[in-house]
């Protein structure tokens, strides 16, 4: 008796195990898709209208690297001067002016959030998504706009 239960007990365990949905790896399609139709139709509420934060997002060729198991997922992205992507494409660019870093969970909780918007800036908040300027000139002004946004963010000023 004891030996028909253990039996069964192990059937059942085998069986949610291989019956449980597994969860998807994100695709470069998916990652494209999140930033054109979550990203682009947002980015003003996402990239704050303050001329200097506007300008590091805006124009520029930003290198995406969304981090995930085994290989990430690299993406070029082309702004126009006010921060939508204009071209976006799977690789690296070839002369990046911007890298934006974040991995696969991060954006599958965007992707999944009932606000994305939100989500976005929480993450860019936490540093769930960082961001770095490729370049003398860049660097600085990535810097300078990180700390006019620490203080915007903590004088309620956006």
């Amino acid at each position: 008796m004891v030996r028909i239960v253990w039996t069964s007990m192990l059937i059942i365990l085998l069986m949610s195990f291989f019956c449980a949905p597994v969860a998807s790896e994100l695709t470069d399609d998916e990652v494209i898709h999140f930033f054109l139709n979550i990203y682009n139709p947002h980015v003003n509420e996402i990239i704050p209208e303050i001329p200097l934060i506007e300008s590091v997002f805006g124009g520029q060729v930003i290198h995406i690297i969304i981090e995930k198991p085994g290989e990430n997922i690299e993406l070029s992205a082309v702004t126009g001067p006010d921060g939508y992507i204009t071209e976006l494409e799977s690789g690296e660019p070839e002369n990046p002016t911007l890298r934006l870093i974040s991995n696969e969970s991060v954006v599958q909780r965007i992707r999944n959030s009932d606000d994305p918007v939100a989500e976005t800036n929480e993450a860019l908040i936490n540093g769930d998504i960082s961001y770095e300027g490729v370049g003398i000139k860049q660097e600085i002004s990535v810097t300078i706009v990180k700390v006019v946004h620490f203080f915007a963010e903590l004088f309620n000023v956006i």
